[in-house]
């Protein structure tokens, strides 16, 4: 398990803008994450990037020093007074440490709001999108299938998911508390990950009149065409519509949603619900007492009330992941012991093939066909019997050893 190594960037260590100088886009991932692989000399990789975190998940028989951390960054480009910042927000984690944190973050314990479930998604997508682009290894199919049965655990055996903390959750049952009608107007600024998941809460609910607006139009396209919605190119939004709520969630540094901004698409009322950091939505629209104005801030609050009613979760939670803990060990002996008798059903078979070839070849010529055929047919009984007992008996061996541990 030594050879489990993480480099991790998150919330609790590094301002979301720093954090996202080290994300890549979907579509370059594949061919980036290759080089970076071999860049680096890792036998495995895992790319993990979600708002608020980046993980290098790989396996390395060597230690990955503040000399490699080094090499990462310069891989990104990153220089000057912000590689200082991403070297000193770093958290590094190796063997059993490793494992626990991720099993942690596939749990959501780990997670800006605990108990949300995109998480999941998240971790079981960066593994298999490692996999398909063959960069992971044996070591992370282990990883990988461990994480994911133990979050499903864990989400599915404690009440840790009861309550609503979710950024997206909470905005969606806010949303739904204005009792805005299915064909008035609504603007969704933004087309990653947030965004997309708050337009499928829309979408399932029979919102139609929906428009997305994008930097890039192409992302825009694809949130929007799945619903049969309109997309429009970030500032180049028609006035042809009175929106009743804007959605918005970019990376943007600067304010998107100003005065301005939405001069001629909206009269009356306004509801705006802000999911950016920094907030996307400038002071001057917030105060306007036409505008009713939810952001991070306010979900953030309402998601620590509710996060009070799921900390008596935890200690179930740990005994959960304490459990897979050991799980996990006894598999990676498992795994230890198929890899060192992996050998053995060739050995057996050359054996055989010895033995009937060469040093028994002149008794069995003296032999009628009927003796030969029940002879390979016992042969055959008993290679398959030599292969199986050992790795049997090996087995019970070491469960036998992992009890009494």
């Amino acid at each position: 398990m030594e050879n489990l190594q993480i480099i991790a960037i998150t919330h609790k260590h590094a301002p979301l803008e720093l954090i996202g100088k080290l994300h890549v886009d979907e579509d370059k991932r594949a061919h980036f994450l290759n080089d970076l692989k071999e860049h680096l000399q890792v036998q495995e990789l895992t790319f993990l990037s979600t708002c608020n975190r980046v993980e290098f998940i790989f396996s390395s028989s060597s230690y990955f020093c503040k000399g490699r951390e080094n090499q990462l960054l310069d891989f990104f480009g990153v220089e000057g007074k912000e590689k200082g910042q991403m070297l000193a927000s770093f958290q590094s984690y190796r063997g059993e440490e490793a494992m626990r944190h991720l099993l942690e973050v596939g749990a959501s314990l780990d997670s800006m709001v605990i108990g949300e479930r995109e998480i999941i998604t998240q971790v079981r997508k960066s593994f298999e999108d490692s996999r398909k682009w063959m960069i992971s290894g044996d070591l992370l199919r282990l990883v990988s299938k461990k994480v994911i049965e133990t979050s499903k655990r864990i989400y599915t055996d404690t009440a840790i998911a009861t309550k609503p903390v979710s950024v997206v959750s909470l905005a969606w049952k806010n949303f739904k508390a204005q009792n805005i009608a299915k064909d008035e107007a609504i603007l969704l600024i933004g087309a990653g990950q947030t965004n997309g998941n708050f337009a499928r809460f829309l979408s399932k609910e029979g919102y139609r009149n929906v428009t997305v607006a994008n930097r890039t139009l192409e992302r825009a396209t694809t949130v929007a065409k799945a619903n049969n919605w309109e997309a429009v190119q970030l500032y180049h939004i028609p006035t042809d519509k009175q929106y009743r709520a804007v959605v918005t969630c970019t990376g943007s540094e600067e304010p998107i949603v100003t005065t301005d901004f939405l001069s001629g698409l909206w009269s009356d009322q306004l509801f705006i619900i802000d999911m950016a950091l920094p907030a996307d939505v400038a002071d001057e629209v917030k105060e306007d007492d036409r505008v009713s104005y939810l952001g991070m801030t306010e979900l953030q609050a309402e998601a620590e009330r509710n996060i009070e009613v799921r900390k008596g979760e935890l200690d179930r939670c740990k005994e959960i992941l304490d459990e897979a803990m050991e799980d996990f060990r006894v598999i990676l002996r498992q795994r230890e012991i198929e890899l060192a008798m992996r050998e053995i059903p060739d050995l057996i078979k050359q054996i055989k093939e010895t033995a009937l070839g060469e040093v028994f070849s002149k008794e069995l010529d003296q032999m009628d066909e009927a003796s030969i055929e029940l002879l390979h047919k016992i042969l055959g009984y008993m290679e398959k019997k030599y292969i199986s007992v050992p790795m049997k008996l090996a087995r019970e061996v070491m469960l036998e050893n992992a009890n009494r541990n």
